[in-house]
């Protein structure tokens, strides 16, 4: 399999955008945290997959999900994703 780099002959980034919104059911403000892969030009949201069920929860997510944050650069100002 050829890299994502190779096959477009540009580098791939990741980047974060965090913000708050208040939850609608408690009005509690709460914080969320979006991913994006910029390929070339463009930007494309990404999200790590949660696989647990109610019988099962999935131990892996916030691991996968600290991941991308630790790894991800701040989307800068005025990006085209968040105009």
């Amino acid at each position: 399999a050829k890299r994502l780099t190779e096959l477009l002959g540009k580098e791939v980034k990741l980047f974060k955008e965090k913000g708050k919104y208040n939850d609608k059911k408690t009005g509690e403000e709460k914080t969320y945290t979006n991913f994006f892969v910029e390929c070339g030009d463009k930007k494309i949201a990404v999200e790590p997959k949660y696989f647990g069920t109610e019988e099962k929860p999935d131990k892996g997510y916030s691991g996968r999900k600290a991941i991308l944050e630790a790894f991800a650069e701040t989307l800068p100002d005025k990006s085209p994703v968040t105009q």
